[in-house]
């Protein structure tokens, strides 16, 4: 169908198949509402309908269209401080597009202190769990996506924003004791558990491409699902987590190609410092030192997208770089001819062997010089270069300056 505003609209797509990929991308629901409005008892993920069984579904429906003004796109955040776009869908009678729920942060005190007043304790711990498992999107950007495709299908100048909070009525009557029964237990959480593993998933992605921004932002997602009510905020079940992360870490920056060295390298130094923590704010603060440190492995030591015969030669020149290294050595250890690897290696690293192996050297050179206080002569035998002139010859290659001023410049305090 073409929707349209009066105004010639010339779209070779439905905008709102554009809207409900868009929602798609962020993980955030998008449905029709119109009578006799089937499906609505989860939209907002099943929490109503968990909370009063007999809740009134064609009422809320027709509550929906009502407060729903034509032309306009409402950014309404509901009783438990979740946040919907809906607006009116032009030439569709009664038809409402929602998108949503989504949250932008925790919950707040208050509603956490109306929760417990108005629900109980038991309540206030279902409606959080819940709470856990719905999308958090920080900024504008999704809002402001909306905003462009919704502009286009209704018409920038006659469209209206309007923000509303409480926009729906707290229309059910919770039944506490339903809280105690084993299928409240099993109409939540599905969602909930499909976002947790959904946001793992996307969190383990991040870091086998070494994306610390997009790692962090789910770290901080997935941290908030409990492993269990009796061990929440405790050091035992940060701990616990930490471990757990540290173990999906790992398996994260393999996939990625990283040699199982420098995998080690990091799981086994983590596996030692978490017993050093004390606090569970130190565990946390570690937590996230962790993942950025493992995004960092991801971007230094992958060799995702080399051919096996150039990632064996790279890891064997990195872990052995104090060693004399020849062509014709390398060449032996693949069991290949040396004019074929070395056609291999510059085409696939777009460097000379010889030039991979000083750069590296040099590289790791640096790091000598700007935390030890080695001579430069020790370094560059350190490195597997006896000759200190051609040391620092090709050291100003790569570095643009003298090894001597290098350390003064960065010389770490």
């Amino acid at each position: 169908m073409n929707h349209r505003t009066g105004k010639e609209q010339t779209m070779n797509v439905d905008p709102l198949q554009v809207l409900a990929k868009l929602s798609a991308v962020y993980n955030i629901p998008a449905c029709r509402v119109t009578p006799p409005f089937a499906g609505l008892e989860n939209f907002d993920y099943g929490l109503r309908k968990a909370l009063d069984p007999e809740f009134d579904w064609q009422e809320f429906g027709y509550t929906l269209l009502k407060h729903t003004p034509e032309q306009t796109l409402l950014i309404a955040e509901g009783t438990f401080e979740l946040k919907f776009a809906l607006f009116r869908v032009p030439d569709e009678k009664d038809t409402v597009f929602m998108i949503g729920p989504w949250t932008d942060g925790p919950r707040s005190e208050d509603s956490r202190r109306w929760a417990q007043k108005n629900l109980g304790k038991a309540g206030d711990e279902a409606v959080q769990e819940y709470y856990n498992g719905v999308h958090t999107l920080s900024g504008d950007d999704f809002a402001t996506a909306i905003y462009a495709v919704v502009s286009v299908m209704l018409g920038q100048e006659e469209l209206r924003t309007q923000e509303v909070k409480e926009f729906l009525p707290f229309m059910f009557q919770p039944d506490i004791r339903y809280f105690t029964e084993p299928t409240f237990e099993r109409d939540i959480p599905v969602a909930m558990i499909e976002q947790r593993y959904q946001i793992e998933n996307e969190m383990l992605e991040a870091v086998t491409r070494g994306d610390e921004n997009a790692a962090i932002l789910s770290i901080h997602q997935f941290g908030r699902f409990s492993l269990g009510d009796r061990f929440i905020g405790t050091l035992y079940r940060e701990k616990s987590q930490f471990i757990i992360m540290n173990t999906l870490l790992r398996k994260a920056i393999e996939q990625n190609a990283v040699h199982p060295f420098y995998v080690d390298k990091i799981s086994s130094s983590y596996a030692r410092r978490i017993e050093t923590l004390d606090t569970v704010e130190d565990v946390q603060v570690m937590l996230q030192q962790m993942l950025r440190d493992y995004c960092a492995y991801a971007r230094r030591y992958s060799l995702k997208g080399y051919s096996p015969t150039v990632q064996k030669v790279i890891n064997h020149i990195n872990l052995n770089l104090s060693e004399p290294h020849t062509l014709k050595s390398l060449a032996a250890l693949c069991h290949i001819s040396p004019s074929y690897l070395s056609s291999l290696f510059k085409q696939e690293t777009g460097s000379t062997l010889i030039d991979y192996i000083n750069t590296q050297r040099v590289k790791r050179a640096a790091q000598q010089l700007t935390t030890t206080d080695r001579s430069i002569s020790e370094v560059a035998e350190e490195m597997g270069i006896l000759d200190v002139n051609y040391f620092a010859k090709i050291f100003k290659r790569t570095f643009g300056m003298t090894p001597t001023r290098y350390r003064r410049e960065n010389r770490k305090k």
